[in-house]
């Protein structure tokens, strides 16, 4: 196929880009070069893997039948398998794409911030379906484990449902949950279906449910530091190491 062959099809094709009109240029010549197999493939696989990314694959479909039509070597026996091979790679990539960016969107919506040393923070965002909720869970409850966090904040403004079981989970891992953006629809919900708000503590907004994982921590902290002067106390010989008053 000469070049003044190659631009009458570019023509007839109407590529609406230059972009198409590069990729045909590049498919024309390795059809008709009469390669077959492997080589064809490497040929015309740049092409092909372009055209559906800029047409789709009806009108590319449609172009391609158009080109079959005006070109009487086309080695259509060696090009459809090819083409259906390819398109099939095409969708894998593409849905390993979707894949990839639903769980970054999962990422995004879930994200676990660590604030303090012992103190994580969970604003949810979205809409939780069972599956989300269930990735959710299990991230929350694997950072709890491995920050040794004491106080879980969990802000539910951005979502219209929580799964209260999660949190019950946190606290068998020995966090405290404060819950923040509360709803009133929820609220009623929840009462309705008798949950046992021991199980969190509810803040009235983002600010006091800050305060309130200070206090927690300080108060742990002071707790811990009454446990070490007990025992301390009863070590032998500690009194010695005492002044005794007159």
């Amino acid at each position: 196929m000469d070049d003044n062959r190659v631009e009458m099809l570019v023509e007839e094709l109407e590529a609406g880009s230059k972009h198409e009109e590069k990729l045909w240029r590049k498919l024309f010549p390795g059809v008709v070069s009469g390669a077959t197999g492997n080589n064809l493939r490497e040929m015309i696989r740049e092409p092909l893997f372009g055209l559906p990314h800029e047409l789709g694959e009806t009108a590319l479909g449609a172009k391609l039948k158009l080109v079959i039509g005006r070109t009487p070597t086309f080695p259509t026996t060696e090009f459809l398998p090819l083409i259906l091979e390819l398109c099939g790679e095409l969708r894998h990539d593409s849905e390993q794409a979707v894949r990839e960016l639903e769980r970054m969107l999962s990422e995004l919506a879930t994200p676990i911030i660590r604030i303090w040393a012992e103190v994580l923070l969970v604003p949810l965002i979205g809409s939780l379906d069972s599956d989300w909720a269930q990735g959710m869970a299990e991230k929350l409850l694997e950072r709890v484990s491995t920050t040794r966090a004491k106080v879980v904040v969990v802000d539910i403004t951005g979502v219209p449902t929580i799964d209260i079981e999660t949190f019950s989970a946190v606290k068998l891992l020995g966090a405290e949950v404060i819950l923040t953006g509360l709803k009133p629809e929820i609220a009623h919900t929840l009462v309705k279906l008798g949950i046992d708000f021991r199980m969190v503590v509810i803040a009235r907004d983002l600010e006091d449910a800050l305060r309130q994982a200070i206090a927690m921590i300080e108060e742990d902290r002071s707790r811990q530091r009454k446990i070490v002067w007990a025992r301390g106390s009863n070590f032998p010989g500690e009194c010695h190491n005492r002044k005794v008053l007159p």
